[in-house]
C-alpha cells in the first residue's frame, strides 16, 4: 500500500508540472520572453517575410559574449587523404620554398620535413641522425681505449719510451726486438739496392730504428696480445670512418626525401585550388546569429 501511495504522489506532482508550465506558455510568461522565441514574432522575423531567425536557439547570446567572432567554416569535396604519421598532417600551405627546406636538412637531416608539416617524417631522420653519431663516439671511445691499452702494454713489457706515430707501433708488434726489425732493414735494403750503393746506405739512414727508441718483448706470448688489442683498436677505427659515410647517405637521403615531399606539397595545392568547396559562414546579429551558406572556387 505504500508503494502505491507513494507512486500516485510522484504522478500527481508531474501532472501539476505540465499543467503550470503550459500555462505560464499561453500566458505570456518568462519562456515566451527568451530573445530568440520573441523575435521571430517580431515584423522583420521570418514569419513576416523579413530576415531569417537564428537556426539554433541561445547561440546569439553565446555570440555576444564570445571573445572572439565565429569563424567560417569549409568543406572541400575531394580533401587528401591523410598522409599517416609519416607524411603531411596539415593540409598544404604556401610559403614553404624548397631552398629554406634543403639548407635546413644539410644542418641536420629531418629539419626539412619538420618545416615542410611532415614531422613524423622528421623524426625519422633525426633519429637516424642521432643513432649515427652516437655509433660514431661509440666506436671512437673504443678506439682511444684500446690504444691506450697496447700502448701501456708495449711500455710495460717491452721497455718502450715516449711517443711515437702509428708506423712505429706496427714494428713493436711485429718483430721481437728493435735489433730484429734492423737486420731485416738490411736485408730489405741489399735486396732493393744491392750493398753497399749510396741508395743501400740512405735507405738503412731513413727507416733504422735509433737505439734510444728501442724494445725488447719478454715473451712472445705478451707481443702476441700487443698485436691482437693493436688490431681492435684499428677495427674501431674503421668501423668509425665507415660511420660518417653513414652520415653523408643519411643526408642525402633526407635531401631527396625533402624534394619529394615539396613536390607532393605543390601537387596537393594544384589539386585544392581547381576544386570547389561548399562554406558554411555565422556572424553574430543584433537578432542572434546569420548564417550563410556558399559554393566557393578559385580563379
Amino acid at each position: 500500500m505504500q508503494i502505491v501511495k507513494v507512486g500516485s504522489a510522484l504522478l500527481l506532482l508531474s501532472l501539476a508540472a505540465g499543467i503550470a508550465g503550459a500555462s505560464e506558455r499561453g500566458s505570456g510568461g518568462p519562456a515566451a520572453m527568451h530573445p530568440l522565441r520573441a523575435s521571430a514574432a517580431q515584423p522583420g522575423s521570418e514569419l513576416a517575410g523579413g530576415p531569417a531567425a537564428p537556426l539554433v536557439p541561445g547561440l546569439g547570446e553565446l555570440t555576444r559574449l564570445a571573445p572572439f567572432p565565429i569563424r567560417e567554416l569549409r568543406w572541400r569535396r575531394d580533401d587528401p587523404p591523410p598522409q599517416g604519421r609519416l607524411g603531411l598532417e596539415e593540409k598544404p600551405s604556401g610559403g614553404k620554398k624548397l631552398v629554406h627546406a634543403i639548407w635546413r636538412n644539410l644542418l641536420l637531416p629531418g629539419w626539412g620535413q619538420r618545416y615542410l608539416e611532415a614531422p613524423g617524417r622528421g623524426w625519422v631522420f633525426m633519429s637516424g641522425e642521432a643513432a649515427t653519431w652516437g655509433t660514431w663516439g661509440t666506436f671512437k671511445t673504443q678506439e682511444w681505449l684500446r690504444r691506450r691499452s697496447y700502448t701501456e702494454m708495449a711500455e710495460v713489457f717491452a721497455g718502450v719510451a715516449g711517443d711515437h706515430g702509428n708506423e712505429y707501433w706496427k714494428i713493436v708488434g711485429q718483430y721481437r726486438n728493435w735489433l730484429d726489425y734492423n737486420e731485416w732493414l738490411r736485408f730489405q735494403a741489399r735486396r732493393e739496392y744491392g750493398f753497399g750503393t749510396d741508395d743501400y746506405y740512405a735507405y738503412i739512414a731513413a727507416n733504422e730504428i735509433a737505439a734510444g727508441n728501442s724494445w725488447d718483448w719478454n715473451s712472445e706470448s705478451r707481443r702476441e696480445d700487443y698485436a691482437m688489442k693493436r688490431k681492435a683498436s684499428l677495427n674501431a677505427e674503421r668501423r668509425a670512418t665507415y660511420t660518417l659515410y653513414a652520415l653523408l647517405v643519411n643526408r642525402v637521403i633526407s635531401l631527396v626525401d625533402v624534394w619529394r615531399l615539396h613536390r607532393l606539397r605543390g601537387d596537393l595545392e594544384q589539386r585544392l585550388e581547381e576544386q570547389g568547396s561548399l562554406g558554411l559562414g555565422a556572424a553574430p546579429t543584433e537578432e542572434g546569429v546569420s548564417w550563410r551558406l556558399g559554393w566557393y572556387r578559385r580563379f
